[in-house]
């Protein structure tokens, strides 16, 4: 059974969206081509035309912060390379082995797990915060970094740290934080089943419908890296969250490569 981040790491647009189904259909070519042909134009310029895509825009320092809520659900991914639609400016790339679908690619959150029955997901969120047990009240004094959101995490009575190392996510230099569920855990949530209880809170974000908390013999991994973009300070972050160290132990290869080599939007840098 999965911890209670299932029941409730939902976006605020999930009713919405999820009926929309994305977006609309782009035109098709020939609607668009003209019929009269252009004699200076190549066979060869013409291909390169058509195929060469724009280069990305770098994003504003105000994301994630000041973008539209909305959220698609992917769905299967083919093996190969998935550019979110929403998550990150709609710029972040990565390569998904064959087998994994997404449950989320949103303003908030881009989420991905191995397709079938299964108790491990790979998330990627911007700017979340460490919140206070039970209200969800942001933890006063956190500067907004990701090395202050490790040292938090890390200081929590109710996780067990399992190791702290040297880590990337896309290139930037990072920190990965493993843990596990402390022997002394309390729980925070009254409706938390009791099968799986403690229920431990952690972090929440301003576009999520609640927050995201871990419970039962849980085994993760947070991967956090300072970095900025439209000249001001960000923090990126890479979960691998699972329910038992097999299951960990089974997806955490593939995540891995997953978020080592992520490829970041246009003009995201190391930060600090």
């Amino acid at each position: 059974m999965r911890g209670f981040v299932a029941l409730i790491l939902v976006s605020v647009l999930m009713a919405a969206c999820s009926s929309s189904g994305g977006g609309s259909a782009a035109p098709s070519a020939a609607a668009s081509a003209s019929s009269t042909p252009v004699a200076s134009t190549s066979p060869s310029a013409s291909i390169a035309a058509a195929t060469t895509k724009p280069s990305p825009t770098a994003i504003p320092g105000c994301l994630p912060g000041c973008g539209i809520p909305n959220l698609t659900r992917p769905g299967d991914l083919e093996a190969g390379d998935y550019t979110t639609k929403y998550f990150f400016g709609g710029q972040l790339t990565v390569t998904a082995p064959a087998g994994w679908t997404s449950f989320e690619d949103s303003t908030g959150e881009f989420g991905l797990q191995p397709k079938g029955p299964n108790d491990g997901r790979v998330m990627f969120w911007l700017d979340v915060y460490p919140i206070v047990d039970g209200p969800m009240t942001p933890v006063e004094g956190f500067d907004g970094t990701a090395k202050s959101m490790i040292d938090w995490i890390e200081a929590n009575p109710n996780i067990t740290v399992i190791e702290k190392v040297a880590a990337s996510i896309g290139g930037l230099e990072a920190t990965a934080l493993e843990f596990g569920r402390s022997p002394k855990a309390v729980n925070v949530d009254e409706g938390c089943p009791v099968e799986i209880r403690p229920c431990v809170s952690l972090v929440s974000f301003p576009q999520w419908e609640g927050q995201y908390g871990v419970a039962g013999p849980f085994h993760v991994r947070i991967i956090a890296a300072d970095a900025s973009w439209g000249g001001k300070s960000h923090g990126v972050y890479a979960v691998i969250d699972t329910d038992n160290d097999e299951v960990f132990a089974r997806i955490a290869p593939a995540a891995t490569e997953m978020i080592e080599g992520a490829r970041l939007p246009a003009g995201v840098g190391q930060d600090g």
